[in-house]
């Protein structure tokens, strides 16, 4: 709920899984009603009742070891359960509570959702809001028959207020490619179709403007985090020669210090490595989300055009499609300037306290790296 006390609207996307995409989301739906069962024996043998902080405690290894479920969905499920009127049959239950760990949208056609069999990623459409959403958890995946839907619970009017789950740029997209736009354009017959069609255009523009700002960060944030890691790559090269200057000049202790350089630039490099992969996913999904934003815009940016000036009944729809207005167009370029505000961040500082435990694992290294050194052989 928000500052304000206005219940988030609920968002459904439609899932169009796989056969074996159903069969997870089933497997794990049969293991959900299975944690159901354990937590109403549990409730009953401690006398719980809906006491969710003794619930976990007394509930949350035996279910984890006898399920096989995710971590954060037991915890979600054993909140859900303890809302759950007493006597309920667990075999009703067709719905599953999930956070922004469990599912993400991918981008404009694409959601990956958290099984017991791995992440698995569906193609998914918009189906619109439908109320207000008044569920504990961010969203609710349900399987009716073959009908696999999640809800989630979005703020459309008060963007920088909290809600149970924002709603990205990604998100967006796929929101004014699965409803407005077509919905709004296909009203050619509404005399006032050229207006609502105007409109559409102008929230798709606004989307365009946004996904550029995204990429744009995306871009410099790869950028910033590519040039630090060859400059830490470029320390690591030159090491080896240094540690050998060292140990023939029978400095140990230099060389021992650069062991230690070693292994903390090893440390970054990893770490850099991560936040790279994690930053390409991103960029494909945000240059997905442009080109899907920039097509519905010709699309729009066409239908226009036949409205305003309409053609003979068998001429081809088609004529002139793709043509954009100059002026619109130059408008969207003026938000890649943004990109040039986007500043570099600074490296944290390391952390003072180091456990003794890693302490001493570190030193160790280094004297097994040192040895080798002075033995000849390859580190």
């Amino acid at each position: 709920m928000t500052r304000s006390g206005t219940l988030p609207s609920r968002l459904t996307y439609r899932l169009l899984p796989e056969p074996a995409d159903l069969d997870a989301v089933r497997a794990m739906l049969a293991a959900y009603r299975r944690m159901l069962v354990l937590l109403e024996e549990i409730r009953r043998e401690h006398g719980l009742r809906a006491n969710v902080v003794a619930l976990i405690e007394h509930g949350y290894g035996r279910v984890r070891d006898e399920t096989g479920l995710p971590a954060r969905l037991v915890t979600l499920g054993i909140r859900d359960f303890a809302q759950r009127a007493a006597g309920f049959d667990p075999e009703t239950v067709t719905s599953i509570p999930l956070d922004d760990k469990l599912f993400s949208v991918k981008g404009a056609s694409e959601i990956a959702l958290t099984t017991m069999n791995g992440r698995r990623t569906m193609p998914y459409r918009v189906e619109g809001y439908d109320g207000p959403w008044r569920e504990l958890s961010s969203a609710r995946l349900t399987l009716a028959g073959d009908a696999l839907t999640i809800q989630v619970g979005v703020s459309v009017t008060a963007p920088k207020e909290e809600t149970r789950m924002t709603e990205n740029i990604l998100t967006r997209v796929g929101r004014i490619i699965g409803g407005l736009s077509n919905a709004a354009l296909d009203a050619v017959e509404d005399r006032n179709g050229l207006a609502i069609a105007e409109q559409a255009l102008r929230e798709i523009d606004a989307v365009i403007h946004e996904a550029r700002l995204d990429l744009g960060k995306i871009k410099a944030e790869e950028h910033r985090l590519s040039a630090r890691r060859g400059q830490l790559d470029g320390e690591r090269t030159a090491l080896p020669e240094k540690l050998s200057l060292a140990l023939s000049s029978g400095r140990e202790d230099l060389a021992r210090a650069g062991i230690s350089r070693q292994l903390d630039l090893e440390s970054q490099i990893e770490a850099i490595d991560s936040s790279l992969a994690d930053v390409a996913e991103r960029h494909e999904a945000a240059s997905k989300a442009m080109q899907a934003a920039t097509a519905a815009r010709r699309d729009a940016e066409h239908r226009i055009a036949l409205l305003r000036a309409p053609a003979p009944r068998n001429a081809d729809t088609l004529a002139g499609y793709g043509g954009e207005d100059a002026a619109r167009a130059r408008q969207l370029e003026q938000s890649l300037r943004a990109i040039d505000r986007v500043s570099g961040t600074a490296s944290a500082p390391a952390d003072p306290s180091i456990e003794d435990l890693d302490r001493l694992h570190r030193d160790h290294t280094i004297e097994q790296r040192l040895a080798a050194l002075k033995q000849g052989r390859s580190s």
